[in-house]
């Protein structure tokens, strides 16, 4: 019984060995893989020779259009108020010096010509003593005494010669009465109002046929041949705008407009948060703006001097850049004197370096990179690229 468990036993390790023997065999046939070194990935990358210049600077702004003068129509005296020589409707176009209303004036009219009545009564009755105790200058009181014409204004008081004469005229209530009568001429001019300018009526208040009353508001007139650009310019570009600098305006249909700077504010506006620069706008032929447009302007800033233009998605860490430099890739600082809004002007580095004008991801200092000179290193590299997926 032992003795056929020991030739058990035996036979197990034999086959055991045989098998291990027979897979060392087997493994010593097949051939040993080739280790392959990893290929180097060349990495391009765009640069620019640094080369200082002068550099003209502008400073990009929105804005809405609003005409230069607004007027509201405020009525000074009392009574049934009518259209004058054009419709008194909202968008309503006029010139300078049209009828724009008028309130019934019949009361006040006939009333001034009754004082101008008094008034020569009073001027006849004081003649013949000027002719007797100032006859030197009977003639000129006597022929402005025929000068007066009760529908027309009141012509100015002749000078008088003397206090004496001026006296008596006081006494008389001479002067009292001329001075009465021009300022009822002058309260007559207000029952008609003339356009001060060429514009448009921007709404009415009041239509015709109302009553109204001194301090009623009978509308607003909007100047049409002087146009100005309110626009918003940050605190950090209101530096870069000069007083008097020609500025660029361009409309949503791509019309272009030219005007020039004629006031900067003085203050942030709480509402924008930024500075408030008005352009004055010029006419421009037969295009046409209008009051409330929302247009884009390009204002002309100061020039910096010994500096240059970069891309601004290139700068990374506020200032800094990648220059290259003996094919590796080297971190700077730069100074930053204006960004725009997709480039910078800056200085700070050494004329004729390597500058990497393109933003890198994934870039380190001292990393290995190669300079994109022509569109042949694009295809050599994307042709590597392409035999290392067909060997894959």
């Amino acid at each position: 019984m032992k003795k056929r468990q020991f030739i058990i036993v035996g036979v197990g390790l034999a086959i055991l060995i045989g098998s291990f023997a027979l897979n060392g065999y087997l493994s010593s046939l097949k051939e040993v893989p080739e280790v392959k070194r990893p290929e180097e990935i060349k990495k391009f990358v765009k640069t620019e020779q640094v080369k200082y210049g002068t550099i003209p600077t502008e400073v990009l702004a929105f804005g809405r259009v609003k005409t230069a003068e607004s007027l509201d129509l405020i009525a000074e005296v009392s009574g049934r108020m009518s259209s004058g020589t054009v419709a008194l409707k909202d968008g309503q176009r006029f010139s300078k010096g049209t009828l724009l209303y008028k309130i019934d004036n019949t009361e006040a009219r006939l009333n001034l010509q009754s004082q101008k009545s008094n008034f020569l009564r009073d001027l006849a009755a004081v003649l013949p003593d000027i002719k007797i105790d100032f006859s030197d200058s009977y003639d000129k009181w006597n022929k402005y005494f025929s000068s007066i014409d009760l529908d027309k204004s009141l012509p100015e008081l002749p000078e008088y010669d003397s206090n004496k004469e001026k006296t008596f005229l006081a006494t008389k209530n001479i002067f009292s009465s001329y001075y009465t009568i021009k300022s009822a001429e002058v309260n007559l001019r207000k029952y008609n109002f003339h356009a001060p300018f060429s514009g448009v009526i921007s709404n009415v208040d009041l239509q015709s046929g109302s009553f109204v009353n001194p301090g009623n508001k009978i509308g607003t007139i909007l100047r049409s041949d002087q146009l100005e650009l309110k626009v918003d310019v940050g605190v950090a570009d209101i530096d870069w705008v000069e007083m008097g600098s020609e500025a660029q305006v361009v409309t949503e249909t791509g019309t272009t407009w030219s005007g020039k700077v004629a006031r900067i504010g003085e203050f942030v506006n709480q509402n924008t948060q930024s500075i408030d620069v008005f352009i004055a706008l010029k006419q421009n032929g037969g295009s046409k703006l209008y009051d409330g447009e929302y247009l884009q302007s390009t204002i002309p800033g100061k020039v910096v001097n010994n500096s240059m233009l970069m891309p601004r998605n290139a700068i990374f860490d506020d200032n800094k850049v990648f220059v290259l430099q003996d094919s590796l890739l080297k971190v700077k600082e730069i100074d930053i004197h204006k960004v725009n809004p997709e480039t910078v002007v800056f200085s700070g580095l050494v004329e004729g370096s390597e500058l990497v004008v393109e933003p890198l991801i994934n870039a380190h200092n001292n990393m290995k990179a190669f300079k994109l000179k022509e569109k042949i290193d694009v295809d050599i590299e994307n042709k590597e690229s392409d035999v290392k997926l067909v060997k894959s």
